[in-house]
This record gives C-alpha cells, structure tokens and sequence, in this order.
C-alpha cells in the first residue's frame, strides 16, 4: 500500500474526514501538485496535530511535540541556517547513532547526504507540527545567522579574498628628481645608440643621408625609451 493511501485509510478510521471530503480533497491536492497531508492541512477539516499524528503514522515515524524534547544547541549550530531554513527541518539529538531531525516530512535524499557528512552520523526523521517546526527554526535558524561553512567536507579550493591595492603616496622632491634623471639618462643613451649605428642598421639609404629624418627618428624612438623609463625605472 502506498503511503498516500495509508495517510487515506488512517484520516478516514480516525474520522478526521469524511469520504466526500478526502475525494475533494484529494482533487485539491492535484490541481495544485502538493501532498495529500498538506492539502488537508490548508483545508482546515481537522487539528493540525491530529493530521500529521496520522501522516506520521502512515510513514511509520514518530510524532514529537517540541515541549517534550531537549534540542542540543551544539548539533544545530553545526547547520547552515540557510538550509535549515529552506528545508524545513531542526537538528534535535543524537541518539542511538542517529542525528535526529524534526520536520513537517521526510528530507530529501541529498539532504540527508549532505547532513550524514557533516555529523558522520547517518539522520531519522520524527514528525512534529508545522507551527511548532516554524517556531523553533525562528528560535534556532534566525534569518539573521551567520552562514556555516563546513571547510572539511569540500573538495573546492577555497577562495582566497584579493587584497585591495593600497593608494600610491605622491613623489616627493628626490623622487622626482631621480626619476626625471633616469629619464634623461635614457633618452640620451637611446639617442646616441641609434645615431651612431644607424649606418649598420636597416634604415632605408634615403634616412640615413638625410641629418633631419634620421634625427627626427632618433628623438622619437627616444622619447618613447624615456617614457618608458619614467614609469618602470621608479617603485
């Protein structure tokens, strides 16, 4: 039998709703794609605690009433609130080998994957209200929670935060002073290199026999070693 029509046999012997009602009910359920549980839940044709008594019966799980249990603070600060939050469910314990979890339904298969690598323990389900669930997920998974990273269970290379460069400090006087002079410096070494081999380089005849290009030449190329060097021979 599945569970769907065990959660149907138990409302109907536990008189929670009539035959009519879980036909109507039922189609609800369709039309909107949710479970049967929720669907009889936002109809409002019985207790909340009564019905998921009865779901937690058709999944052979127990029901727990938050007031009954002791949550142990330092298993639920091992889990991202976030993703308390988005699946719905609290840590309780730890107990015969198992993480207990509290939820309004079973987690999902992932979830349990993710949860059984963070506490190396394997976790089991018990049922409780969705008030109660919602209120302890306030109290224990604020939206306001720092995020838990679990550095351990991750394969990913963890990023690094980049360094803000730090503000260049303008040049004082001496710095000027020595930049400018390394300038000159290789402007003048640049400019007297090409001039006096310009006859063992490959300019065109009519540069070299010509003083005006070839010094025109010669400054450019020079201009542009000096302002290269303006920029790199300095810190």
């Amino acid at each position: 039998m599945s569970e769907q029509r065990k959660l149907e046999t138990i409302l109907l012997a536990n008189k929670l709703v009539s035959r009519e009602q879980l036909t109507q009910i039922d189609s609800y359920a369709h039309a909107v794609g949710i479970d049967l549980c929720e669907a009889v839940l936002q109809k409002k044709v019985a207790p909340p605690e009564a019905v998921m008594m009865a779901y937690a019966e058709s999944l052979g799980l127990p029901f727990v009433h938050f007031d009954d249990l002791s949550i142990d603070e330092a298993i639920a600060a091992q889990v991202d609130p976030m993703t308390a939050r988005r699946c719905s469910f609290v840590p309780i314990s730890i107990d015969q080998g198992h993480v207990l979890l509290a939820t309004t339904k079973p987690v999902l298969p992932d979830v349990a994957d993710e949860l059984r690598m963070i506490f190396d323990l394997p976790v089991r389900c018990v049922i409780c209200t969705p008030a109660e669930l919602s209120a302890a997920i306030v109290k224990y998974f604020p939206r306001d929670a720092a995020r838990v990273t679990k550095i351990e269970h991750s394969n990913e290379p963890v990023p690094v935060a980049k360094e803000k460069p730090k503000p260049v400090e303008p040049m004082n006087d001496a710095e000027k002073k020595d930049r400018l002079l390394k300038s000159f410096m290789t402007f003048n070494f640049t400019f007297a290199l090409i001039y006096f081999a310009s006859s063992y380089l490959f300019f065109p005849r009519w540069v070299v026999n010509s003083t005006p290009l070839l010094l025109l030449f010669c400054v450019i190329v020079s201009g542009i070693a000096a302002g290269i060097a303006w920029k790199t021979l300095s810190r």
